[in-house]
């Protein structure tokens, strides 16, 4: 749920391709920009009734969830290279055959091991559009409206959590969990048929020395302030997902609510994010970045609180889940941006990698930390809120970190 990478954004650096933008093309990189979050977040309710119908743990059911987001946070880190050496086009239709290919095998799975390895092809090609749609936009508009077509992609992306756990939810009490992962394939059939006739290839080919990409990777790495920047988003996504993950069986399991049900509280989580973004965009003017990253991460502890005050006071409700999930959210919303932006900054001719870093721990400290909770797990909600709350803290402790180095590199310099 959260900005994407820029990683290609190498490409023909401050012009334009010479396609012209336009309505069509813009709908289609909305398309493609919700590869990613339909393949996370659609899975969600199906994930009680996997455990079920497999018999299996729930840990292992939730390998199906954690493997797909692992994969795509690595798949992250190497389409937008690789576009710089081979065009947008080709890496931008491998990455979608890929997923469709992962979203058939996983349709015809036999077994819970054939499940998670059409998951995990799936994961790996939805990557391609998290990197993808963002260097075409570069490619096409320029640099002089990238951040305003990339905000509008910001928010076709956050649309993807809010909706998808719903629909999920009621295909999945209409016609089965199965009917889940139909939908997916049948998407990524469109796309594939979208990308060469309505988006086409708009890079310039270049070639990249491999040496200096890893040369980028250890400069920003061997930053303390860009690693708390970055970090800080991280562990505000892992607790997200942690808190997500496991209240689909506390809602449908121990709750016995239906799947729908669960996706409509569900939305308050994303909801709350897009609030987030949308006060930090208003209030940008007014307050530094500094001070909206530690308001959010101070909210995001404080969600965190409400969960634990609430479980503990009034027993587990959809209510006391689910509103503490919305404050969480709304922290980093707040957080995100600004952090993101901070560790972005740090080196300009660094963008596109520290991007891609950025989303990678992201992406892949939500699939640790939501595996975690499903390891731990054992009927209560002990172990999401353990979870939940100790991301909660060090995202605070590497939000305020930044800050304040920040604050000090300024003073001396």
């Amino acid at each position: 749920m959260d900005p994407v990478s820029n990683k290609a954004a190498k490409v023909t650096p401050g012009k334009r391709s010479s396609r012209e933008p336009g309505a069509p093309l813009f709908i289609a990189l909305v398309a493609i920009t919700l590869v990613g979050p339909l393949s996370i977040h659609l899975f969600l309710p199906a994930l009680p009734h996997v455990r079920q119908t497999f018999a299996v743990s729930e840990s292992t059911a939730q390998l199906t969830f954690s493997l797909a987001v692992v994969a795509m946070a690595f798949a992250t880190l190497v389409y937008g290279s690789v576009s710089d050496r081979l065009g947008r086009l080709p890496v931008l239709l491998a990455g979608l055959v890929l997923f469709t290919v992962g979203a058939a095998v996983a349709v015809m799975a036999p077994s819970i091991e054939v499940l998670i390895v059409g998951r995990v092809l799936q994961g790996a090609g939805a990557g391609c559009g998290l990197v993808l749609a963002r260097a075409i936009v570069r490619d096409v508009y320029g640099v002089d409206q990238l951040g305003k077509m990339i905000a509008y992609l910001t928010t076709a992306y956050v649309l993807g959590p809010l909706t998808a756990p719903p629909i999920g939810g009621l295909l999945t009490d209409q016609f089965g969990w199965e009917s889940i992962l139909i939908l997916p394939a049948v998407f990524g059939l469109i796309a594939i048929v979208i990308a060469p006739t309505v988006i086409g290839e708009t890079g310039t080919i270049g070639t990249a020395a491999r040496q200096s990409l890893i040369r980028g990777y250890r400069q920003l790495l061997g930053r303390r302030l860009f690693l708390l920047y970055a970090f800080a988003p991280a562990f505000g996504s892992a607790a997200f997902f942690a808190q997500g993950t496991a209240a689909a069986y506390l809602t449908i399991e121990v709750l016995e609510r239906p799947a729908s049900e669960f996706g409509i509280w569900f939305m308050l989580g994303p909801a709350g994010y897009m609030a987030g973004n949308f006060l930090s965009g208003r209030l940008g003017d007014r307050l530094t970045g500094s001070v909206l990253i530690a308001i959010g991460s101070i909210i995001t502890v404080l969600g965190a609180v409400m969960l634990v005050g609430s479980t503990v006071g009034f027993g587990l409700t959809t209510l006391g889940l689910f509103v503490p999930f919305a404050i969480l959210a709304l922290g980093q919303g707040l957080v995100m941006p600004h952090s993101q932006a901070g560790a972005i900054a740090q080196e300009p001719a660094l963008t596109g990698t520290a991007s891609g870093i950025v989303v990678f721990l992201q992406l892949l400290f939500a699939a640790m930390f939501s595996q975690l909770v499903s390891v731990l797990s054992d009927g209560t909600a002990i172990p999401m809120m353990s979870v939940v709350s100790v991301c909660a803290i060090l995202g605070l402790a590497c939000g305020l970190g930044a800050v304040l180095l920040a604050r000090r590199d300024r003073a001396a310099s």
